[in-house]
């Protein structure tokens, strides 16, 4: 007699599959040949369906229809990008934070921004960080993964939540994973909870947080060249133009040297971050000339 659970897959290692079954348990289980013959892998953070036959073995037998999937790490299904930026060294990339927001528009994943490295108090760098994306992004924190500053009012807002982490190198995003899951361990130190370490060889693999979350807990990913939006795609993914760009003189309006551009009066008026539409605008550039030499 066949038995059927469903949960989530937590990873994937060899053509085995660790699933989290709706129970709580976990189910090790590999996939049924048809997905290999249709060119579908199994990522972690897929729902799915396991079939539980005779003889104890178990197979996926269907995967749900993923909201988004993301490279690397290779997993599905992400709630919130958490992206990290310092509040010392290195400092902020901001062109980098711009196109991660790009990312999560496109991929439909809440944006939270952690400035990480405080120790309370109000920062420069935090302070700048508000400036720059207060009209953008609903959540901006400040954390530090070292004493644990502001780290209860972060697992708040991802509790019971799917969540990876992106940023710059140094910015600190293993020490606040390992914050966030409630380990005390040196960055790339041996953890018998996680089954992770410096020699391990790594794979994406979702680990579940004390709040009833989930973290991806492969935090250097890149995102950018996942990134190719058409020039025309750009402009309605900045929160702070939807207030006035349907007031441009012209439908379709890029918001860059068109006259009448309701955007730039707001610009002018102080109502938009100079350095943030500076960015806006070579990251046009950018799409523009991509098309170009789209088929060279």
């Amino acid at each position: 007699m066949v038995r059927i659970k469903k949960g989530r897959i937590l990873k994937g290692v060899g053509g085995f599959y660790t699933v989290l079954a709706e129970d709580g348990g976990r189910i090790t289980c590999k996939a049924r040949g048809i997905f290999r013959k249709e060119g579908v892998i199994p990522l972690p953070g897929d729902e799915v369906t396991v079939s539980l036959e005779q003889k104890n073995a178990a197979v996926i037998s269907e995967i749900m229809p993923r909201k988004n999937e993301l490279l690397r790490p290779a997993v599905s299904n992400v709630d919130v990008l958490l992206i990290v930026v310092s509040a010392s060294e290195p400092v902020p990339d901001f062109e980098l934070v711009d196109k991660l927001l790009l990312y999560c528009v496109k991929q439909g994943i809440e944006p939270i921004i952690a400035v990480n490295k405080c120790d309370g108090g109000s920062g420069s760098e935090y302070d700048e960080v508000v400036l720059q994306y207060k009209e953008a992004v609903d959540s901006i924190v400040q954390v530090s993964a070292a004493t644990g500053f502001g780290l209860d009012g972060l697992k708040a807002l991802i509790a019971n939540r799917t969540v990876c982490l992106a940023g710059q190198s140094a910015v600190g995003k293993s020490s606040l994973i390992n914050a966030l899951l409630g380990l005390d361990l040196e960055t790339g130190e041996l953890s018998k909870k996680t089954e992770r370490g410096r020699h391990t060889t790594r794979h994406a693999e979702f680990i579940l947080t004390p709040e009833g979350g989930m973290i991806a807990d492969t935090p250097g990913f890149s995102l950018l060249e996942s990134v190719k939006l058409e020039p025309e795609e750009i402009p309605p993914m900045y929160p702070e133009f939807s207030e006035v760009s349907g007031t441009c003189r012209f439908p379709g309006c890029m918001h860059v040297s068109e006259p009448g551009c309701a955007v730039k009066e707001k610009l002018h008026a102080g109502g938009i971050n100079e350095k943030r539409y500076s960015r806006y605008v070579k990251i046009i550039n950018e799409a523009i000339e991509a098309r170009r030499h789209k088929y060279d």
